[in-house]
């Protein structure tokens, strides 16, 4: 059994959740990928796996294992680097953020990516999954206004505000709401999450306290960009970040409504475990992340900053 190559099956394994996806990570056979798990599996005298038709889970032994032979995959790397001409950074590294976020700000500065890294891969992964923090799998993960978990590295890229927005069309046709009350009586586009399939509720900010408003649901999307795209049809009045609106704001596409009753900013942070952040290529990541994207947000203020610690 070549163990390397076991090792390296069963991380794509558990970070693809999938023998097919894995075996087309590895350029290997389905089958071929199934054969180097199971013999690693005989070799260690556990079960690494869990299998059914429709999932692939770890075991508690699989857990384990993981952070181990990710470790030494890594190692492994490491010394192919030290033994090439130039030392390039190599390696791969899975980043998950929130997709609107990914369409609008990183993919955009992919190209410069790859030019200052050429032998770096990035795993980008875009959902938007809700509340659910989720970090399983990933060096990197980009959070908005989640408290960053403990022992983890995080990295303040800036703050954002959640902003109730209108196409000028809309506003004209149905007025604009004074006060969050007033929503109500108006058209709303809602983001729909996993724990609020209706619609999340909207937070303002008014007379020093948080005010929660459930407005009613013309449309509900699980998608920021989609809701952003019905808000410019006009198609009632959305709830979304404002780094996100930032072009449409500008060029007059999109107004705040309620601007007096802004909620409180919103920490954007890039967060990695401080075993993983110690590796090269995962730190060139994160400072590409931090340092080459303009960002253009506001500063929050230094009690609620999330250090790096």
């Amino acid at each position: 059994m070549d163990r390397l190559t076991a090792m390296e099956a069963f991380v794509a394994v558990a970070e693809t959740r999938s023998f097919t996806r894995a075996a087309a990570r590895m350029r290997l056979s389905p089958a071929m990928m199934t054969l180097h798990v199971s013999r690693l599996e005989e070799h260690l005298g556990v079960r690494l796996f869990n299998r059914t038709t429709r999932r692939v889970d770890l075991t508690a032994d699989g857990r384990q294992l993981l952070d181990h032979a990710q470790a030494v995959l890594e190692a492994y790397a490491s010394a192919e680097r030290s033994t090439r001409p130039g030392g390039a950074l190599t390696g791969r590294v899975r980043l998950d953020v929130p997709a609107s976020v990914g369409h609008a700000l990183i993919v955009p500065a992919l190209a410069e990516f790859r030019r200052l890294h050429p032998d770096i891969v990035l795993d980008l992964t875009l959902g938007d999954r809700g509340t659910f923090f989720r970090v399983d799998g990933f060096d990197l993960v980009m959070r908005i206004g989640e408290t960053p978990l403990s022992g983890w590295q995080t990295r303040l890229l800036g703050t954002t505000r959640l902003v109730a927005l209108a196409s000028p069309d809309y506003v004209r046709e149905h007025g604009e709401p004074l006060r969050p009350e007033d929503v109500a009586h108006h058209r709303c586009v809602l983001y729909a999450s996993v724990e609020a399939p209706g619609g999340n509720p909207w937070t303002f900010a008014e007379g020093g306290k948080r005010v929660r408003i459930r407005p009613p649901a013309s449309f509900t999307f699980n998608d920021g960009a989609a809701i952003m795209a019905a808000a410019r049809a006009g198609l009632g009045i959305a709830h979304n970040l404002e780094m996100l609106a930032r072009r449409d704001l500008e060029t007059g596409t999109l107004v705040k409504v309620l601007g007096d009753y802004v909620a409180p900013p919103l920490a954007v942070v890039l967060m990695g475990a401080r075993a993983r952040i110690e590796l090269p290529h995962v730190r060139a990541v994160m400072d590409f992340l931090s340092e080459r994207i303009d960002w253009n947000l506001e500063s929050l203020e230094q009690d609620v900053i999330p250090s790096e610690a």
